[in-house]
């Protein structure tokens, strides 16, 4: 440590700490480079990412740095174990990941799979996770603040609630096996221009661990059923589907070949009947693919009449590089997921055609599939031949049709380059599940039934040990399984599917006891998101105005006040608000904040005076926000958010000091003032996001070894920190701005309802003040009482400054700054004022409200949302929520006692007492 670490609490404060690990952050803070005197805690202090919320730090504006989770971010964590999804279809333990790796994410619009590459592998400790059940059986632990994705967007998932809706990508792939080093093919086995050819795209000598092996293998599985040689040309040609074809040829693009998609539609006539069929085709003009692919096993004529089994050194190669062959064969010669019935699935099957002499190599190829498929778990075995009209014969391979067997096929196998039978399948798997939950598992004998689909003469491969007039019996069985009151998949799969995501409902969420680390990636991606167990997983302030109105006059109409605040300012987690704002639009927001808004029509023009900085911080930069960031936020301007921010309508509870409440224009009891707590919302969430990445990846290279990599940090010389310091102050003029237009919402909803003009109603702000910031300010640094510029880390605290300092506005420069701070929803919230002895001990900060002491998940579990409604009304407290559970999770009883945290912070000198507020209506996220 650098500094002491300083604690302002009282008995009870201080044991409410030690129950997290809020005191050992503060002392990690003391370590920070060019920190000054001491690490602060406030009495409101509380567990954060890297700082306590509620903590204080100081650093030297030159030899200090500046650290993003200071300022108010906070990650999000996977125990070990949980299983990532990868691109090659196997997954692998998160903690496995340090060195990076290609992973699946899922883009948030058109919710289709893409590749992308972790970026920064992060890890902390934890002591509780959030479990996760949907009602399909898939289970996910998560720090509480870790996001998930759900129809609303992304939600921490200490956020969820029983009955909510989250993404899963249900594909389980196989655990990784490295691959034995072993020599596939030398080069010899080629002419020498196209040995050069494939060795100048790193295909020879090709080797098990070549990284362009897993490509090949898909594409020598897809042209075994679904591809062909065009010898005059040395074309090797695909079929299918355009889109599928589309993520073949970005594949082949990868090997190093040109490939073209092309599509038209042919005119067929078929027993006398004429009809069109669509057609796509990929097409790659290349002798040394051609090649290669023969070499590898691909049937270099006509396959009908040429033998060919799956390639030996293919059975030899780990279950996942065989997946990738079964999946790409699948993907052109399995069928899709169809129900007979809405509920039955047909057994899926695939086909081989021969002349009549070449009938045992296709029962071989198909022995070869079926075995590879029971390395998965996948039952396959009976064989259906057909005699065709021509004289040849078909070969038929069924999968059984059991909810078990197919759940496996189709999430452990599924289909490559064939997009909608891999999306009907990962829908079917969940849907599935959900039938094996309802009903009671088969015996083990019924599960080896194989239904026997389509006529002709047939030779079925029957286990010895099962009776075969059993298979016959329940192969025809055509009644549905499963009970009637389920939706046909069919119609289940219209509300429950979207790309290549399926909704699944939750049915149990918990919070557990846990010890360890917990991990989180960040990707190469600006979805953010990856596949763990199956689910798609990734500042505030608060300002006061004032009222001519009394309580008396504003009773009779609260509820309908509390509805229309409701109506006009959006809450909620990914809510959208009443703007949406172009981003060359929100780049003005970025770069002038509140000035921006009142130029446009919202709020007056003398409202700035009594804000912070003005509202508007001219060191913001808005070319510093990242493009992730500014989609996060050009939607959500003017919206409250959720967890513990809200509009209050508030009454003036206590006056301790008239002359001082007379100044902020708090004249009687009884009077009505209103209270928002809203920040920069998603857009402040990913600017810390951005730096932090950056700092992480740069700390080494910095020279910067701190004792917790929570607290990444950034010189304050090096480019990073400025560009970071511009944007974190376009996100303070976003959240300003953001409180801005809400007041607008407010004053119009007073002038709804009480048919007067807000300014004729005496709406005019008391204070705004920001809790997740660095300010540039000038402190005494040392007990000698010399001073220096520095950058104050406020995290989850207020800045509280006495009379006579320049950054407070005018109209208060002789009293001192107001201090807000907010309580519960059912207690009281404070108005203090700035005090000459915050800056001797606090750097001039003060607390910004009563701290968390129970968990959300434990609140909703201890506090239906029913009962604590019940309890505030009965108090006279009007309440609207945007979700019931969030009421449950901001109830009185999961905060710390407002009145002790004021207390204790005017009894120490932080700031003095001026006004208690209590609430009577509360607008929640």
């Amino acid at each position: 440590m650098k500094v002491p670490a300083r604690i302002f609490a009282d008995e009870s404060l201080i044991e409410k700490m030690k129950t997290d690990s809020t005191l050992e952050q503060a002392a990690n803070v003391a370590c920070l480079p060019g920190v000054y005197r001491y690490s602060i805690a406030l009495p409101d202090a509380h567990q954060g990412y890297g700082f306590p919320v509620g903590g204080v730090a100081a650093v030297d504006s030159n030899q200090g740095t500046i650290s993003p989770g200071g300022i108010g971010y906070d990650i999000n964590c996977l125990p070990p174990g949980t299983r990532i999804l990868t691109r090659f279809g196997y997954t692998v333990p998160i903690e496995s990941l340090a060195r990076g790796g290609e992973l699946v994410s899922i883009d948030r619009d058109a919710k289709n799979p893409r590749i992308t590459r972790v970026k920064l592998f992060l890890w902390r400790r934890e002591s509780r996770l959030i479990a996760i059940r949907t009602r399909s059986g898939y289970v996910l632990k998560a720090s509480s603040d870790h996001p998930i994705l759900t129809p609303r967007g992304m939600v921490n998932a200490g956020e969820l609630k029983i009955g909510d809706r989250v993404a899963l990508h249900p594909f389980e792939g196989v655990p990784y096996e490295e691959p034995p080093s072993r020599i596939i093919l030398k080069g010899v086995e080629f002419p020498e221009e196209i040995a050069r050819e494939l060795s100048e795209r790193s295909l020879l000598p090709l080797t098990t661990r070549n990284p362009k092996l897993p490509i090949l293998l898909k594409l020598l599985g897809y042209f075994i059923g679904g591809g062909s040689f065009n010898g005059v040309d040395s074309e090797v040609v695909f079929y299918g589907s355009r889109e599928g074809l589309e993520e073949m040829k970005r594949d082949i693009e990868e090997l190093g070949y040109d490939a073209r998609v092309y599509c038209g539609t042919k005119d067929l006539k078929v027993n006398g009947k004429g009809f069109n069929d669509h057609e796509c085709v990929l097409r790659v003009a290349s002798r040394s693919l051609k090649a290669l692919l023969i070499a590898l096993g691909a049937p270099p004529g006509r396959k009908t009449h040429i033998p060919f089994r799956v390639p030996n050194w293919v059975m030899e190669l780990p279950l996942w590089m065989r997946r990738l062959f079964l999946a790409g064969y699948f993907g052109a010669a399995m069928s899709g997921p169809v129900t007979i019935n809405g509920y039955d699935f047909k057994q899926p099957h695939v086909a081989v055609f021969k002349v009549p002499e070449l009938e045992q190599s296709g029962y071989d190829f198909l022995s070869d599939i079926a075995r590879m498929l029971n390395d998965f778990g996948v039952e396959a075995g009976y064989v259906e031949k057909v005699y065709s009209s021509n004289g040849g014969i078909q070969l038929r391979l069924y999968v059984s049709s059991t909810p078990r067997n197919l759940t496996r096929l189709w999430s452990r196998v599924n289909y490559e380059y064939s997009p909608e039978k891999r999306r009907l399948a990962l829908a079917a798997v969940v849907w599935l599940r959900l039938i094996m939950r309802t009903i009671n598992p088969h015996s083990e004998d019924e599960q080896l039934t194989i239904a026997i689909a389509g006529g002709g003469y047939a030779e079925p491969i029957i286990p010895s040990h099962v009776n075969g007039r059993f298979i016959e019996r329940g192969a025809y069985v055509e009644e549905p399984m499963v009970p009637r009151s389920l939706l046909r998949f069919e119609d289940w799969l219209k509300a429950n599917a979207e790309g290549d995501v399926v909704w699944d409902i939750i049915e149990d969420i918990r919070e557990e006891k846990f010890n360890g680390l917990v991990y989180d990636l960040t990707i190469d991606d600006e979805a953010h998101d990856f596949i763990a167990d199956g689910f798609v997983v990734s500042n505030c302030g608060v300002r006061v105005l004032r009222t001519d109105l009394t309580e008396d006059e504003v009773r009779p109409k609260l509820r309908e006040l509390v509805n229309t605040i409701f109506e006009l300012a959006p809450a909620g987690v990914g809510e959208t608000g009443r703007l949406h704002l172009p981003i060359s639009e929100l780049n003005k927001v970025l770069d002038e904040g509140v000035d921006w808004a009142i130029r446009n029509g919202y709020g007056w023009a003398d409202d700035k005076e009594y804000i912070e900085q003005n509202g508007s911080w001219d060191f913001a930069d808005s070319s510093k926000v990242s493009q992730r960031a500014k989609e996060r936020g050009k939607d959500e301007i003017g919206t409250i958010g959720s967890g513990n921010h809200f509009i209050e309508i508030q009454v003036v509870d206590k006056i301790f000091n008239p002359d001082v409440a007379r100044v902020f224009g708090i004249e009687r009891e009884g009077q009505v003032t209103v209270m928002i707590h809203s920040g920069s919302r998603g857009l402040g969430h990913q600017v810390a996001t951005d730096y932090i990445r950056i700092a992480e990846s740069k700390m080494r290279q910095w020279g910067l070894y701190l004792p917790d990599r929570e607290l990444a940090a950034l010189p304050l010389t090096a480019r990073e920190a400025q560009d970071y310091l511009h944007a974190m102050a376009a996100a303070a003029n976003y959240a300003w701005t953001n409180r801005h237009l809400l007041m607008h919402w407010v004053r119009e909803s007073f002038r709804r309802v009480f048919g007067r003009d807000p300014d004729k109603l005496g709406m005019r702000i008391v204070y705004d003040v920001a809790h997740n910031i660095a300010k540039f300010e000038e402190h005494v640094i040392d007990d000698e009482g010399h001073r220096a510029k520095v950058w104050v880390h406020r995290k989850g605290a207020t800045r509280a400054f006495p009379a006579g300092r320049e950054e407070i506005p005018k109209v208060y420069r002789g009293i001192g700054q107001p201090v807000l701070i907010p309580g519960s929803m059912g207690t009281g919230s404070y108005i203090l004022v700035g005090f000459e002895k915050s800056m001797q001990l606090t750097f001039g900060t003060a607390p910004h409200g009563a701290g968390r002491q129970m968990s959300r998940s434990a609140a909703v579990r201890s506090l239906p949302p029913s009962k604590v409604k019940a309890a505030l009304e009965s108090r006279g407290i009007i309440i609207r929520s945007a979700e019931s559970e969030i009421i449950s999770e901001e109830a009185p009883e999961a905060y710390k006692n407002v009145d002790i945290v004021a207390e204790v912070s005017d009894a120490l000198g932080l700031a003095k007492k001026v006004v208690r507020l209590r609430p009577i209506g509360v607008v929640k996220g």
